[in-house]
């Protein structure tokens, strides 16, 4: 069973495992700097990877050495310091889907092997009014709420106040699991709990898309809700049933979120499937092209117990069934058949674009499928 991961600590309090995503917001770079560099510290001590993003990486380190020998962690990959500009701005501005991509992969990547969990701190320094994306930011931090339900690791987003008009700093604090304001811990402007039912599923959503349904067993999926065993086996009395769950959640169901956009989009019956796969491509992109759960599950679903393989079924004729609505609305002679076509073209083509990380795979099955649905209406020889 894997050692539960050491207690991450913010101004002297120690956290709940389920608070991941903090924030500090100070009214002086001095104070600041202090917060991170503990912060930075405490998990180098419990042998974390510590990354952090910063306007001046040189002055970091510095900063850091005045405290402590910091060659051995920079030698050996467990500090690293990384400019904006290869993360919050690149390009010389923001996009949250991108970042939320960049954190997911540097998640991913993190050497667990030779480290015990991760900690990111971000200094949002560079977010000033007028920014190209500035507008984003309250999504981009809501939208971390969502990547970070992995063992041992954390997220730390540094404010100052002096930059932020109050009602932004609101909304900023209202997205994080715990905070930081003028040196003292703060827990009723942040957001509140999550349901343990629901932190399961989170850690579900993605260690089972990043490491596989069969590799992931119910400890990781504990640490990483941050719940007692007791609890886990109270929601859930097996493993089958988390799946199960799992694959019925919201956040696992792609056909909902690209449904919603392609819907709003078009303006005609025959505009919806081409908005349908330009929403699909975008929401590969912005998910950093993990694995669809579906598409996943369905590869090993002759396999599956009952209760999961029946989700399956259930979801996967869902699609269908509105795919063939779409395409019988702009008076196709066989919607049935041709929506059958259709899932086929997007399910190969969400499998090449995983596999190779790029959407272009999606949009050359869109192609396909006007022209498939062209084909169809043509008169039959006799």
């Amino acid at each position: 069973m894997a050692r539960p991961a050491p207690r991450v600590h913010l101004a002297d309090a120690a956290l709940d495992r389920w608070q991941r995503h903090l924030c500090g917001v100070f009214k002086s770079p001095k104070e600041a700097r202090a917060a991170i560099d503990d912060y930075i510290l405490e998990g180098l001590a419990h042998r974390e990877q510590v990354i952090e993003a910063a306007e001046v990486p040189g002055s970091v380190i510095d900063e850091l050495a005045r405290r402590t020998d910091v060659r051995q962690a920079l030698d050996s990959g467990q500090l690293e310091i990384r400019p904006w500009t290869d993360s919050y701005l690149q390009e010389g501005r923001f996009r949250a889907a991108r970042m939320l991509a960049y954190i997911r992969r540097v998640l991913r990547e993190v050497d667990t092997d030779r480290f015990d969990g991760a900690r990111v701190v971000g200094t949002m320094d560079w977010a000033v009014e007028g920014l190209d994306g500035g507008d984003e930011l309250v999504a981009y931090e809501s939208g971390l709420n969502r990547i970070l339900a992995r063992p041992g690791v954390s997220v730390l987003c540094v404010y100052d106040a002096r930059r932020h008009p109050a009602a932004r700093l609101r909304e900023i604090l209202a997205a994080h699991d715990a905070a930081v304001v003028d040196g003292e811990l703060k827990g009723g402007v942040v957001r509140a709990q999550p349901s343990a039912r629901d932190r399961i599923l989170t850690a579900a959503s993605i260690l089972f898309a990043e490491n596989g349904v069969a590799r992931t067993g119910v400890d990781p999926l504990i640490e990483a809700a941050g719940v007692a065993k007791a609890t886990f086996y109270r929601h859930f009395p097996s493993k089958d049933d988390l799946v199960a769950a799992w694959l019925r959640a919201p956040g696992t169901r792609w056909l909902d979120r690209v449904r919603r956009e392609a819907e709003t989009r078009a303006t005609s019956p025959g505009e919806l499937l081409p908005e349908i796969f330009a929403a699909l491509a975008r929401w590969l992109e912005e998910e950093d092209f993990a694995p669809s759960p579906f598409f996943s599950a369905t590869m090993t679903a002759m396999d599956s117990p009952e209760p999961v393989a029946r989700a399956i079924r259930e979801y996967n004729d869902e699609v269908r069934a509105y795919l063939a609505a779409v395409i019988g609305a702009t008076g196709h002679p066989t919607p049935d058949v041709a929506a059958h076509e259709v899932h086929l073209l997007i399910a190969g083509a969400i499998a090449m674009g995983v596999a190779t990380r790029s959407s272009a795979h999606v949009l050359a099955a869109r192609d396909a499928a006007l022209l498939l649905l062209i084909a169809d209406r043509r008169p039959r020889s006799p």
